[in-house]
């Protein structure tokens, strides 16, 4: 963007650590008893300041490692358990993570990972390793807790010091180890370590930690936090360019930065992220794990001092993004695209969240939440989806950034998609699952009990982490099944995760059999992710289970999942991201809605050989009687592989043409297709594939009048000479492929673009016109294959020919799929481009 590279330097960063804003009380240790405050010459293992009145403060040192929130730890003296949670076990886990047994967190919930720090802590006591937190228990961790605290003691150093207080370390901030540099205690009495000193300064009446620390070694703390430093052994370590790369544009940012009075940055991503050196689970334990990273410390060396400049020689602020969407947002700096952002495992580059309407009418105060949508925003200096802006109805709006930060959204550049209720349903519902259903309905708040709200009479989740179908510590799928309601209408078990595969047999058929006794109507079973093999089996056992019983229905999440696309709703193959938490609450949401409104369907692909067949007539607004043809909308979704749909009216002969192509697995393929009907397809149209894909048809339009059949392929230049530019190709219509010689007025036609040389657009038109300016298709690079479908009006002029022109050498294939005896007229021309100002200006 018209920088150019230049060398600067600059004695330090001040970085302002956001974790401990408003701290009354800062300690600090050094591994090798290396602490020193305010220029003092004596070495101290750990040092703290609280403060006494507004910007002064006292000073305690001591000759041991310790955290003065060691003082704070509360042992639970109650019974807990896995599925436990509350305040006594986040008091179990600030103790577990106080002293090495790293529960993963402190959140309240006792989970499969407070678990195993229990057990790791009662190894180390000679208890017994069976998780469960008792009395004997609680005595040892006191008696922990009491040693600890009595092997530091604090001796008072001075007394109101005016602020700020400095703590640094004599060992030297390049070479030292990163666990050996200053430590900052949290409030948990985890250690972070920094390079540099530490500072606790008075700003403004509130109080402010700050890390003053050298410019390269400030770099070793960011650069790895943004991009994984195992980049650098890629392609023979020519990926060691992406993280030098990244150590310019961090360093240009860091540099060009001023935000405050006292720092120049801050820690968080607001700022740019940096972690520091190490980190220590507690003062006392041995080992530490390393934020910096070999890869990334020598990219930093060999770019030293190295930023962009503008024109005028100044430090540029280098904006950079772990992941940029389809293209960068522009602004300060040119948009251009970013296709290699679309990689299977990015969970930012394509995201869902599901946001309850309640939350947006009670923070916008609305009367409802049915004209909120995002729309472009004319102010905005940013380029495509980063241009958005929030519509709440009438002239009100919010922009796209202060709504991603109300909601908690990933990125500014979003599509509001209303979700409706679409149904109120007389029926009574429960949910039995494991940590997979936890995370989606676990409270009210939850994605899937957002999307269900008021959808059912009566309903229950009973959704546990850990919880199996039979067994286990707390209550399982068989306890829970002979509790459910009598009667309840619908039943959904999300279980088997937890338990031993080929033990599951007999656990489904237990489970059922407690759902008879209840009078369950109906048992939905999701079936596992088969991300991990050995969920095969279980899935097998619950498609043999459902023959047994005839009430049982296995609705397939693992197919549903099943695509290199899906990779970014998943965390570790079984549980869920928050991207995928959102489809799969929706994914089981739509399939329970169709299930109670009685029009459920079973849910499976096209498969080669087995026609779909799609009712028509009375459907989507579609008359029973006096339509004579349909304009659908046929999507491909998530094929196996390259391929190709026919869609037919059902009463006739397949064609050998295609409606819609594609040439890859996994993808989305649309394209628009008339289709006449008759009196023998019993107004029904047919959908085949050539490899397995789900298929979506839409209706768009019907006809009263005027569709006659017509099918075939008019022209196929692959059997003989690609269209280049300048020469158009001209096909003949009247008399072929089905379309009669008089009395047609215009065809529907499916024209493709096979192997381009390149970017560009066919243009297609009645032969005895003047050529149009406006494309029928369009294609963005070479070697596709690319259809779209085009209606041409025919007149007395044209020879009975279409002409086809090109941009670039191109195959061409032109199908014919009906034709028009009446009712079609010519037109041509753009009506709308918004990239140019074409057309009206959208409605604010």
């Amino acid at each position: 963007g018209g920088t150019v590279a230049g060398v600067r330097s600059q004695p330090n960063m001040r970085v302002r650590l956001r974790s401990w804003d408003g701290v009354a009380a800062l300690g600090v240790i050094s591994a090798g008893g290396a602490a020193r405050w305010n220029g003092s010459t004596t070495d101290y293992a750990s040092l703290y300041a609280t403060e006494t009145s507004p910007n002064r403060f006292t000073v305690y040192g001591a000759g041991q490692l310790g955290c003065p929130g060691a003082l704070a730890v509360t042992v639970p003296f109650v019974d807990l358990q896995q599925g436990s949670s509350g305040a006594a076990v986040s008091n179990l886990q600030g103790f577990l993570t106080q002293f090495g047994y790293d529960p993963q967190g402190i959140d309240g919930v006792f989970g499969p990972l407070t678990d195993a720090a229990v057990r790791r802590f009662q190894n180390d006591v000679a208890l017994t390793a069976d998780g469960l937190w008792r009395n004997e228990e609680a005595v040892a961790a006191q008696a922990m807790v009491d040693a600890t605290n009595g092997a530091v003691t604090w001796n008072e150093l001075a007394t109101n010091v005016v602020g700020p207080i400095v703590f640094s370390t004599t060992v030297n901030q390049s070479t030292a180890g990163p666990g050996d540099v200053l430590g900052v205690c949290d409030a948990a009495g985890a250690i972070h370590h920094y390079r540099g000193a530490i500072e606790l300064l008075d700003s403004g009446g509130f109080n402010r930690v700050v890390n003053d620390v050298g410019i390269e070694n400030y770099l070793r703390g960011v650069v790895p936090k943004e991009v994984p430093a195992s980049w650098g052994d890629g392609g023979g370590g020519l990926g060691m360019n992406a993280l030098k790369a990244q150590a310019v544009a961090a360093r240009s940012f860091g540099m060009s930065q001023h935000r405050y009075s006292y720092a120049g940055t801050c820690d968080t991503s607001s700022c740019q992220v940096y972690g520091g050196a190490a980190q220590r689970l507690s003062a006392t334990a041995a080992g530490y794990l390393s934020v910096e990273h070999v890869n990334t410390d020598t990219a930093i060396a060999a770019t030293a001092g190295v930023v962009r400049l503008d024109g005028n020689g100044e430090v540029v602020s280098t904006e950079f993004s772990a992941s940029n969407g389809p293209r960068t947002a522009g602004g300060s700096f040119p948009p251009v695209d970013d296709p290699w952002d679309d990689q299977p495992g990015n969970p930012n580059h394509r995201w869902t969240r599901i946001i309850d309407a309640d939350r947006v009418i009670a923070q916008y105060g609305l009367g409802d939440a049915d004209r909120v949508t995002t729309q472009p925003d004319a102010d905005s200096l940013y380029d495509g989806i980063w241009a958005n802006e929030v519509a709440l109805g009438g002239a009100s709006t919010v922009s796209a950034w202060s709504f991603r930060n109300t909601f908690g959204l990933p990125s500014p550049g979003f599509e509001l998609i209303p979700i409706r209720r679409g149904l109120s349903a007389a029926a009574s519902f429960t949910m039995i699952g494991n940590s997979v259903g936890e995370s989606v309905a676990a409270d009210q708040s939850s994605t899937l009990q957002v999307l269900l709200e008021g959808v059912w009479s009566n309903a229950a989740y009973e959704v546990k982490s850990g919880r199996r179908t039979e067994g286990g510590s707390q209550p399982d799928g068989v306890t829970l099944a002979s509790q459910v309601p009598l009667g309840t209408d619908i039943v959904v078990i999300e279980l088997g995760y937890n338990d031993d595969p080929s033990k599951m047999p007999e656990r489904i058929d237990a489970v059922m059999e407690q759902l008879m006794d209840r009078g369950v109507q109906a048992v939905v079973w999701l079936n596992l992710s088969e991300r991990r093999s050995l969920y095969q089996a279980t899935n097998d056992a619950l498609i043999a289970a459902s023959e047994r019983w005839e009430s049982m229905l296995v609705l397939d999440w693992d197919a549903a999942s099943d695509s290199t696309a899906a990779d970014r709703w998943y965390i570790d193959g079984v549980h869920l991201s928050a991207t995928g938490r959102a489809e799969f609450s929706m994914w089981l949401r739509d399939f329970l809605i169709d299930f109670a409104a009685d029009g459920y369907t079973p849910p499976r692909p096209v498969v080669p050989g087995v026609p779909l067949r799609v009712p028509v007539l009375g459907f989507g607004g579609v008359g029973t009687e006096g339509v004579v043809g349909v304009a659908l909308n046929v999507t491909s979704v998530g094929p196996g592989g390259a391929g190709f749909l026919r869609v037919w009216p059902c009463g006739s002969v397949e064609p050998v043409t295609s409606s819609v192509n594609f040439v890859s697995a996994g993808g989305v393929e649309p394209n628009a297709v008339v289709v006449p009907l008759g009196d023998g397809d019993g107004g029904e149209v047919c959908v085949s594939s050539s490899v397995v894909t789900d298929v979506i048809v839409d209706v768009t339009g019907a006809f009263s009048s005027g569709v006659v059949a017509a099918s075939g392929r008019l022209v196929d230049t692959r059997l003989g000479s690609p269209v280049v530019p300048g020469v158009p190709l001209r096909v003949p219509v009247l008399g072929f492929g089905g379309v009669g010689t008089e009395g047609v007025v215009g065809v529907a036609l499916n024209v493709t673009s096979v192997g381009p040389g390149g970017a560009g657009f066919l243009r297609v038109w009645p032969c005895g016109s003047v050529e149009p300016v406006t494309s029928s298709v369009n294609f963005v690079s070479a070697g596709g294959v690319e259809p779209n479908a085009v209606v041409v009006p025919l007149g007395d002029g044209d020879g009975g020919e279409v002409c086809v022109s090109s941009s670039v050498v191109t195959d061409v294939i032109v199908d014919v799929t009906g034709a028009f005896s009446s009712g079609v007229v010519a037109a041509s021309g753009r009506l709308v481009d918004t990239r140019y100002g074409i057309g009206p200006a959208p409605g604010r």
